[in-house]
């Protein structure tokens, strides 16, 4: 095949997911979704539960395995600066003492009890699911990880949207997710590279590396970049800082990728680590946010949808753990959140509403099941049950956030 070839099969591939995602994406804001919601929707239908199996032949045609290399370039192309671009809208400000104790106490339980549920998960399910034989230790902190985990981004733009981010409650709920989602992809990079380490000394390495890639950044990466933009004396990204960005982004995305640790992480860390100068960050965000929202992320969605069969859930014996797992994701959360903040001293009301939004997985769980999948961790069972949890913690969010406003107090 030339590459002319390859570049309109690829280009086909690309049209028809941009084009399915945004039909299904502005279907859902019509039903008053967050438009993720509907991109992940139509990543599992581009897959073979809906249109493969509708069109085999047609889907065949359209994504033919050598268009899923590319695709598989470019969704993690994107999920890294996705992740780059989280990690800078953490706002580190709001980590007062106060707020750090109150978000504190509520993200113990909200990551201890998930992986209570993960060690349960593993004691009724260690024979059914965990096909290639992960430790008992490391498939009860895979599961944890995948119920621990928060949609950090969208809970970000609800209250953005509800104007309520800057307020007490908003700055604990964001604090608290921080914390949750920081935690969850440290154990699940533990798990990663147990799972994949060839020995001792390779796990070793793996955290011996994260942890100076991690001083690195923000020691030596943060006070030199922003030393270079103060001294540009504009209050503008120029093209040599950003470059050197984006250079800083790949090289972090290919070091934690060899660590053993996924691109994400890489991109992320790097996040976290750059500068709070408002200009220099809202240059980036301007320059690649859009792109990244608009293309990376529903090639992503599509690329996890190709993978999915969620058709295999009907299969003797999958539905009822799938449904179980499912009741874990959703009490691991919402449960442990709402009576903390209760006693924490908060009302009925925003305890229902923050754990409401912080129950939705998104985005975040299909990244950890697309790592669980690539890694050899989980099978393509579990890998669609872990999608539906992603799914269904999403769609029930914004119903379960405005039924907590109709409390009085």
């Amino acid at each position: 095949m030339s590459y002319l070839e390859i570049f309109v099969e690829v280009a086909i591939a690309l049209a028809l997911i941009l084009a399915v995602c945004q039909i299904v994406g502005s279907l859902a804001k019509f039903i008053s979704q967050p438009r993720v919601v509907g991109e992940m929707i139509a990543g599992v239908l581009l897959g073979p539960t809906l249109f493969g199996k509708l069109f085999p032949d047609l889907y065949t045609m359209v994504f033919p395995p050598e268009v899923m290399p590319f695709l598989f370039v470019i969704a993690n192309i994107g999920l890294s600066i996705y992740m780059f671009i989280v990690g800078t809208e953490i706002n580190l400000s709001l980590f007062n003492k106060k707020l750090l104790k109150d978000a504190g106490v509520i993200s113990a339980g909200a990551v201890i009890v998930p992986f209570i549920c993960g060690f349960f998960t593993m004691i009724l399910f260690n024979d059914l699911l965990n096909t290639y034989d992960l430790t008992p230790f490391g498939f009860t902190i895979f599961m944890g990880t995948a119920f621990a985990i928060t949609a950090f981004p969208m809970l970000a733009r609800i209250l953005q949207e509800s104007q309520i981010i800057q307020t007490r409650i908003g700055g604990l709920a964001m604090v608290s997710a921080s914390i949750q989602d920081v935690v969850s992809w440290i154990l699940l990079g533990l798990v990663t590279a147990l799972a994949v380490g060839d020995n001792f000394y390779s796990v070793v390495f793996m955290i011996v590396g994260a942890t100076a890639l991690v001083l690195f950044l923000f020691y030596v990466i943060n006070p030199l970049l922003a030393y270079w933009f103060k001294r540009q004396g504009v209050q503008q990204l120029d093209n040599s800082i950003f470059s050197v960005v984006l250079f800083l982004l790949i090289g972090c995305a290919v070091f934690t990728d060899y660590l053993g640790l996924y691109s994400v992480f890489g991109g992320f860390m790097l996040g976290l680590a750059m500068p709070r100068q408002k200009h220099l960050l809202l240059g980036i965000s301007l320059r690649i946010k859009d792109i990244t929202v608009v293309l990376f992320l529903p090639v992503f969605f599509a690329f996890s949808g190709l993978n999915t069969d969620l058709a295999i859930l009907t299969e003797a014996g999958i539905i009822g753990p799938a449904l179980i797992i499912l009741l874990f994701a959703f009490a691991s959360k919402l449960l442990p959140l709402f009576g903390l903040m209760k006693l924490q001293g908060y009302t009925y009301k925003d305890s229902f509403s923050i754990a409401s939004l912080m129950n939705s997985r998104g985005l975040m769980e299909l990244i950890i099941a697309n790592i669980g999948l690539m890694y050899g961790l989980i099978d393509y069972s579990l890998y669609a049950i872990l999608v539906l949890v992603a799914i269904v913690t999403t769609l029930s969010a914004m119903p379960l956030y405005n039924l907590s406003q109709k409390v009085k107090k």
